[in-house]
Parts: C-alpha cells; structure tokens; sequence
C-alpha cells in the first residue's frame, strides 16, 4: 500500500506525498487547543506526545474487525448502488475490502489516486474525488467521529446547519429569516442583518491545527476501543496531499482561469482541503464550530447561524455590528489561522433583505435567489441537448434527479409562477419519460422506464436475469 508516514504531534507533512519531515517536537510548541472556547496556543505542555507515532511492523498495530470495513462498505453503497464507481468496485470489493483492512491493521495504510476536476458552477471550483475503497474507509471514520460531533453542535444550540443529517441550505435560510422576524419583533422594529464569510475556507485550514484539535477532541469524548486506529486513519487523511497522487480530468486550460489561492496545486503542504471528500465538510464543520462557539458564547450573539464558510446574525443597532466585526476577524486570525473575507461583509437593514444560501429574504417572503434560477436553466438547456440527440431514455432518471434536487428547495419559497414558467423550457420530447406531480412540486419517471422498479418486478417473476445480463450479438 505504501510506506507508513511516522506522523506524531510536533510532526508536519514533507513535499514528498507519503512523507513526513520531523521538525521540532517539544511539549512547549504542541497546538494547546480550548474546545470549550476554541481558544488556541502554544505554550501548553499537558498534551505533548498524546499520540503515539507508529510505524509498520510484522505483527498487527491495531486490532479492528473486518466486519466494520464490511459495514463501511454498505453504508457507503447506499442510494448509490446504480453509480458507475459502486458498480466498478463491487466486481471485486471482498479482494479489496480484506487488501485495505490489511493494511490499516498493519499501519501501511496509504489513500489511492483520486480523479481530480474543475466544476465550472456556481463558481470555477476545484473538486477531488476520492477512491472508492478510501470513501469506505472514510464512512468508517465518520461512523465513529459524527455521533460526537453531532453532540458537540447539539449543545452549540444547532447553529452549524450543513453537513449534518436533517440540516441543509434550507434549514439555514428558514432559521435565518425565523431570526430576522424575532429581532425585528415581525419587521416592526429595527433589526440589522451581518452577513459574512471565512476568505478561501477550504485552501487556507491548517494542517497542523485541525490535527491537534481533532486529536484532543476525540480522546476527550471518544469511548471505543478503536480510538487509536480512528486517529491513525483520521492523521492519514488530515495530512495526505491528493494534489500529489491524482488523474486530471477536466482540460489543463481551466486551472489556468482558476485562482492560485482555489487550488491545492498552488498550496503548500501544511494548508488545503479540496471540497469533495467526505472528511473536507466534516473537518470545515469542525473548525467552524469553534467559531460558533465564540460568536456565540465568548460575544454572547444570540441570533447567529452558519452554513460552512457563510454565516450572518442579526442585532438591533447597525452600531453594535460595526464594532463587533474586527473582533471577529481578530480571532479567525489569531485563533484559527483564518480570514474574515473583506469583499464579502454585507450590513442591512432587514427591510433591504439579504442574500444568503442560495435564497433571498425580504419580510414575509423568501425567493431563489438568480443564481440557482440561471443554473437551473443551464441545467435544462444541457439535458434538452441531449433529447434532440436521441439519447433521453439513458438519461431520464438522472434529469429526473436533477430536477427534483432543484424543485426540492424551490417550493418552500414563494416560487408557484417561477416553477411552472422553468418547466416549460423543458423539451417536448421528456414528457414521455415523466411527468409533475402536485403543484409543480415533483417530477416522476414513468415506471416502464423505471430500472429500480422493474428490476424488483422482474425477481418477484423469476425473471432477474433478463434485466442483469447483457445480451450478446
């Protein structure tokens, strides 16, 4: 699999994917990280060498069953079982599930090539993708570090509203205007809105930083067995560089059009996390949280909440706003190594609404915001290519899913006119694959062209095979 990087506190990642270079490892510069206040510094000698470093041997470092990794496996595979990534991994998994299970044992334990590409929408992004054997092998981390991470946003009052099941965009947006309409005493006082946002969040996270509050994190409030083979595996993924071991796949020429700052190929080895892998949210969630902790507790704002790298509270006085911003942005400095981005402060009264998450909030009234309406329309102009190509049959289901992801969030604003007017751009010829559902709320894939259901069908019958085994000649 690799060779095993000896990684311990007061250890940071070489230029050399795989490697480490050992710098200075006394307990007086070991990261001291407050996890009540998010307060971080270097003068505590308490948690100097609190994880072991470990290196391969002949005989197992860390005792896991394989029937967790089996476990992993099917939590990763579900509601993508028809994606071509499962597909391809389960011709082989039991090989590669007992390969992967191996090497974590034995501390050789090395993440695969990842697919690297540029997404063009909303904004040029670069997005890693990670093997599928190493999504496994996240889901079985995140198995183990999202029960008491959810706690952890549980007693923080709910103010972290991505990545977290049950929360999303739209949570953000209705908590946001609950805030607006409470402060405002329902838009008949003055209430002024701050919105803002952490400058390159994912590029600019500190390597160095997110490991010592992970680790002290976990071993305060981790109970398994497995808590040293979870920190391994999480040291692993914190300080592997997949700018160093992927496949391109998007056109070199788009790199050229993106900012050194949005690529991991410009950064250095102690900062980055592409969006894309599961860990990247969940650790952009967990520094994001003592953030929160601070807004909330340490400047006592009640009416705040944050959806990864954007968050907003709502205050009386516009005053009251203009002096706390540079406390703020004082602390993402000093305590996590961050940026208040300064092109993106927004101050309002609540009567001007405020853009956020993808929604417009005005009082008594959210809209969708133009960006998702143009993006819908793209996504729209793109299918309807290929309905005049012939080939919708192949692609309805996906179309469908798409346009359920978008109708999803658009139909709790006030959107009835929007949606019906978007649903004609849609070309003739997909109406024979599905049709709406409701107030133009939900689109349905007809069933004869529904695989999931005919294949259940076909097995009720006996008649599987059919629908599994391509025909030849």
């Amino acid at each position: 699999m690799g060779e095993q990087s000896n990684l311990s506190i007061g250890h940071s990642p070489g230029n050399e994917p795989g490697k480490t270079k050992t710098v200075n490892a006394e307990s007086s510069n070991a990261w001291y990280v407050n996890m009540n206040n998010g307060n971080v510094n270097t003068n505590n000698k308490t948690n100097a060498g609190r994880v072991r470093p470990v290196s391969a041997t002949d005989k197992p470092i860390y005792d896991i069953p394989l029937s967790s990794i089996v476990h992993a496996f099917d939590v990763c595979c579900k509601n993508k079982r028809n994606t071509d990534d499962c597909i391809e991994f389960s011709f082989e998994y039991d090989t590669d599930l007992v390969a992967v299970w191996d090497a974590i044992r034995y501390g050789r334990y090395e993440p695969d090539y990842s697919k690297c590409f540029i997404r063009k929408k909303p904004v040029l992004r670069e997005i890693f993708a990670s093997a599928y054997v190493d999504r496994v092998i996240q889901h079985w981390a995140d198995l183990r570090l999202d029960p008491i991470l959810e706690e952890r946003f549980q007693a923080q009052g709910n103010v972290s509203k991505n990545c977290r099941i049950g929360e999303g965009a739209l949570s953000a947006v209705t908590y946001l205007n609950g805030m607006i309409m409470e402060v405002s005493e329902n838009y008949t006082k003055d209430a002024y809105i701050f919105k803002g946002d952490f400058k390159s969040f994912f590029m600019s996270m500190s390597k160095s930083l997110l490991w010592e509050m992970i680790d002290l994190f976990i071993r305060d409030n981790y109970k398994g067995d497995d808590i040293e083979c979870l920190l391994y595996i999480l040291r692993t993924v914190i300080f592997h560089q997949p700018q160093h071991k992927c496949y391109r796949k998007s056109p070199l020429h788009l790199w050229d059009e993106l900012p050194h700052d949005k690529s991991l190929f410009h950064a250095d080895p102690d900062h980055g996390f592409a969006p894309g892998s599961l860990h990247a949210q969940k650790f952009a969630n967990f520094i994001g949280s003592c953030f929160d902790y601070y807004v909330s507790e340490i400047l006592g704002i009640k009416y705040y909440v944050r959806f990864v790298d954007d968050f907003a509270f709502v205050m009386r006085n516009k005053e009251d706003i203009l002096n706390t911003v540079p406390l703020l942005d004082s602390y993402l400095k000093e305590q996590l190594l961050l940026k208040l981005h300064p092109k993106k402060i927004y101050i309002q009264h609540h009567s001007k609404g405020v853009l956020f998450v993808g929604a417009f909030i005005l009082p008594g009234r959210i809209y969708i915001s133009n960006r998702v309406v143009g993006n819908l329309y793209d996504v729209i102009s793109k299918y309807n290519k290929i309905a005049e190509e012939g080939f919708a049959e192949a692609h309805a289901d996906k179309f469908v899913a798409t346009l359920n992801s978008y109708y999803g969030l658009m139909r709790h604003f006030n959107t009835y006119n929007l949606r019906r007017k978007v649903a004609k751009r849609i070309n003739p010829a997909w109406w024979e694959y599905f049709y709406v559902q409701g107030h133009w709320e939900v689109f349905v894939l007809k069933n004869e062209y529904n695989f999931k259901k005919q294949l259940k069908k076909q097995i009720r019958k006996g008649n599987a095979k059919k629908y599994l085994t391509p025909e030849i000649g």
